[in-house]
């Protein structure tokens, strides 16, 4: 993976841990100050609160300066419907992601309906294939199956090593604010940055089980843990950090969350961080719909795994190269591509380098 896209993913899971831990519910017991707003965090994350079902989104602003491949912000929007299928079955989502970072904009997709797996670039999709469904499907389930104690049917953060209220510091109390449709309390405090990196450490670890087999299938290189060099760099370039949360006033469930991140690179570590001098990190993540049925359908017209393998590499997810070979069918019900059109396909993804324009011109010779 580029460089940047390396650093840029640290930024990326320091910011996207905060909300799945918040989204999760449970943790530790000790609120930290705050009077009435530190027992509303201990209700909102001391206990399950399990959510079956609903509609995220979520919005991610980055402003690096510094970076040479950042001129303007990256601005990510993720929205989708999610549904459990209980116990340790991977649920089904539909989830899209909108990425603007000054170039053409490009929406990347990723579903799991009915126990199969696809991926989309500019609306084609692509279907990820029986084994990788399985190595998804099996690592979800002992990932679970480790972390739930055979008396809890919800397994808490605390399972997986994860308290927020470790991190969250100094609550006060916002007042009530209606959030899609329910009413909630806002509270917001500062972030314990190392707390907060030694919870992000835990659940890389933790997610291991669920990534180490479809990233082998995939090329896709997923980090399992932040070196302790790592940590003290991250927690040294946040200057400021804060976290707004907006709880449900009759259930004490999540329904909010914004996350608030400002960096100040030191000078002796602007070398290893690829130039970044200082920098931005907004997130904003509403849950909806909470526990209503959700459809869950998969795409039309998905296409080969080799042309999945080629689009992932030119975005820095994958190899870059297909070892599939060309023209092999895939999961019944989706439609291949010839050999001649994959591999034109390929060497225009490979001429597209970063342009996102051009990746998303390629997609004609799929057509």
């Amino acid at each position: 993976m580029p460089r940047r896209l390396r650093l840029l993913a640290v930024l990326l899971a320091v910011a996207a841990s905060a909300t799945g831990v918040a989204a999760c519910g449970g943790g530790g017991d000790n609120a930290s100050g705050g009077g009435d707003a530190g027992a509303m965090l201990k209700a909102t994350f001391g206990t399950a609160h399990p959510i079956r079902s609903g509609s995220v989104d979520a919005v991610l602003v980055a402003d690096l300066q510094g970076l040479p491949s950042f001129s303007q912000p990256l601005n990510l929007h993720l929205s989708g419907p999610f549904q459990s299928n209980g116990g340790t079955t991977l649920p089904d989502f539909a989830l899209e992601l909108d990425l603007n970072g000054g170039t053409s904009p490009v929406t990347i997709g990723a579903t799991f309906a009915h126990g199969v797996g696809y991926l989309t670039l500019e609306g084609q999709a692509f279907a990820l294939g029986r084994d990788i469904d399985a190595s998804f499907a099996e690592g979800y389930r002992r990932a679970r199956a480790d972390s739930a104690s055979s008396a809890k049917a919800v397994p808490s953060l605390s399972a997986l090593g994860v308290s927020p209220l470790t991190w969250l510091k100094a609550p006060r109390a916002r007042g009530r604010e209606d959030i899609a449709g329910t009413q909630t309390d806002h509270i917001s405090a500062a972030v314990d940055v190392p707390r907060l990196l030694g919870d992000l450490n835990t659940l890389l670890g933790k997610a291991r089980s669920v990534t180490q087999a479809g990233g082998a299938a995939t090329g896709t290189s997923v980090p399992t843990r932040l070196t302790a060099a790592q940590r003290d760099a991250i927690a040294r370039s946040v200057s400021a950090a804060t976290v707004d949360v907006w709880t449900g006033t009759a259930d004490r469930t999540l329904r909010k969350l914004s996350l608030d991140v400002r960096i100040a690179v030191p000078t002796d570590l602007q070398a290893r961080a690829g130039g970044l001098r200082s920098g931005h990190i907004a997130l904003q993540v509403t849950l909806a719909a909470l526990n209503r049925p959700q459809a869950i359908r998969a795409p039309s017209g998905a296409r080969s795994l080799g042309t999945l393998r080629a689009a992932l590499g030119q975005v820095g997810l994958g190899s870059g190269a297909s070892s599939a070979t060309p023209g092999t069918a895939t999961t019944p019900g989706t439609s291949t591509t010839p050999a001649a059109a994959q591999a034109g396909y390929a060497r225009c993804l490979d001429q597209a380098g970063d342009d996102l324009a051009k990746v998303q011109r390629c997609g004609e010779l799929l057509k």
